[in-house]
């Protein structure tokens, strides 16, 4: 994406980027607009899945409930302004060592387990992410298979 285009979607977003540095206001939103992807993929942002999202973005981020949702919000209001998923992962590539882009890929896989099952459309979709983030298949399949044994499924 252009840079005066990223500057513009980072204004929509509410986000105060600094000169080829992600805040960290920044890394969340895309962070939750990734999870929300995931969540939208077969069907509405359901209950269950709003909760499961809102639980990641405290957990993972260390924030209260209250900035977790204005986060989740935000997310929720604007991940539909970017053309391709892109210009999230590219935040991330940017700001975070493999070890990171691993951890978002888990994010995703918690989320996608919120309601106990994988739907084929959330894989294909994690998929897609993992190998914007540089996650090859083989720490993708093990991520998933720590996530399913986590929760149960």
């Amino acid at each position: 994406m252009a840079k005066k285009t990223w500057n513009k979607f980072s204004k929509l977003l509410g986000l105060e980027t600094k000169e080829g540095e992600a805040t960290h206001n920044e890394m969340h939103i895309v962070t939750a607009a990734l999870m929300i992807q995931v969540s939208i993929t077969h069907d509405d942002f359901s209950d269950v899945e709003k909760s499961g999202t809102l639980t990641c973005i405290q957990e993972h981020f260390d924030l209260d409930e209250a900035i977790a949702h204005q986060i989740l919000e935000k997310a929720t209001e604007h991940h539909d302004e970017a053309t391709d998923l892109y210009s999230f992962t590219r935040v991330i590539m940017r700001e975070l060592e493999q070890e990171g882009q691993q951890d978002i890929v888990k994010l995703l896989y918690r989320v996608a387990f919120a309601d106990q099952h994988l739907d084929h459309f959330e894989e294909q979709i994690i998929t897609r992410i993992s190998g914007l983030l540089g996650v090859n298949a083989h720490d993708r399949v093990r991520i998933k298979q720590e996530v399913r044994a986590e929760v149960g499924a």
